[in-house]
């Protein structure tokens, strides 16, 4: 059975200094103390480990064939030790880490996008691993610390122990075809969608169990004619003509062809939220959100 050995560090930095100038003198100055202190630190570390790692003669010092092997092993070691421990302190500045983040597609599109890409190319130690997932499993994922932070529209009421900041203001837009008569409108009032036929993603999945009670209380029930796994498939269907949509500004950013956006006359709120523990946040995540909420 190995035996456990709990040699302090600093003892192997002794070690390296006389290896290295095979002089108890000159190693003693290089690490500015004194030579008795420097040989009796040698002498612990050889009774220690139960060997010898110099073969001394009156004028001159060499090394064993275990010394030769610490010393190979103590020069890989310190380096190693030194790493991580400048690793560590990078990660109490908010300099590196790891940021395990939960985001709704629609997000990465808006006002976000190019605040993020500024954060990453400034902080290239600090690795966001994005987590596509709808609200309700990002609040599980949370609870569970399976994710630092969740991004998802509306203000929706965190869990206890959880805070909630809103990024930025956003509104929900209608998308029609080219041709669709709404597109003469500048605004559009929410009830002239009465009688139109939309094209949505599944409620369970996305923001139309909001946008359905929206809907309601303007007075009807969204007739909806398809139901697709992906927003662009949404609006391919919207360019054909199939249906309209409500679907949130960051799309309008990008070119679809055949696709017209509208604002609504009755703002409907598609703002952006992150949600974190503030007694968890690492020094990264909490860097990420000031950059965020700037």
């Amino acid at each position: 059975m190995e035996r456990t050995h709990r040699i302090d560090l600093k003892l192997l930095r002794y070690f390296l200094a006389v290896a290295e100038e095979l002089h108890f003198g000159r190693a003693a100055a290089r690490l500015n103390m004194s030579q008795p202190p420097l040989s009796l630190h040698i002498k612990e570390l050889e009774q220690e480990l139960g060997t010898l790692l110099f073969i001394r003669h009156s004028r001159s010092v060499a090394l064993t064939h275990a010394g030769k092997i610490l010393m190979e092993e103590s020069r890989r070691l310190l380096s190693s030790a030194s790493q991580v421990l400048a690793r560590v302190e990078q990660i109490g500045r908010g300099e590196a880490g790891r940021i395990e983040l939960g985001v709704i597609g629609t997000a990465m599109w808006g006002k976000m996008r190019p605040v993020m890409h500024r954060f990453l190319r400034e902080n290239p130690n600090v690795e966001v691993l994005f987590r596509e997932n709808m609200p309700a499993m990002q609040m599980a994922m949370l609870e569970r610390r399976e994710l630092d932070a969740g991004v998802w529209r509306m203000a929706t009421e965190p869990a206890p122990g959880f805070s909630s900041l809103r990024l930025h203001e956003s509104s929900f837009l209608v998308a029609v075809a080219e041709g669709h008569p709404l597109v003469l409108r500048e605004t559009v009032p929410l009830k002239a969608l009465r009688n139109e036929y939309f094209v949505t993603m599944p409620s369970v999945h996305t923001d139309w169990a909001f946008l359905q009670r929206v809907c309601q209380m303007a007075g009807f029930s969204p007739m909806i004619i398809r139901e697709v796994m992906e927003p662009q498939t949404v609006l391919a269907m919207v360019s054909m003509g199939i249906g309209i949509t409500l679907i949130a500004d960051s799309y309008a950013q990008m070119n679809w062809p055949g696709v017209v956006f509208r604002p609504l006359e009755e703002r409907i709120p598609a703002d952006l939220y992150i949600v974190y523990d503030q007694q968890q946040a690492t020094p990264a995540l909490e860097k990420l959100i000031a950059s965020l909420t700037a």
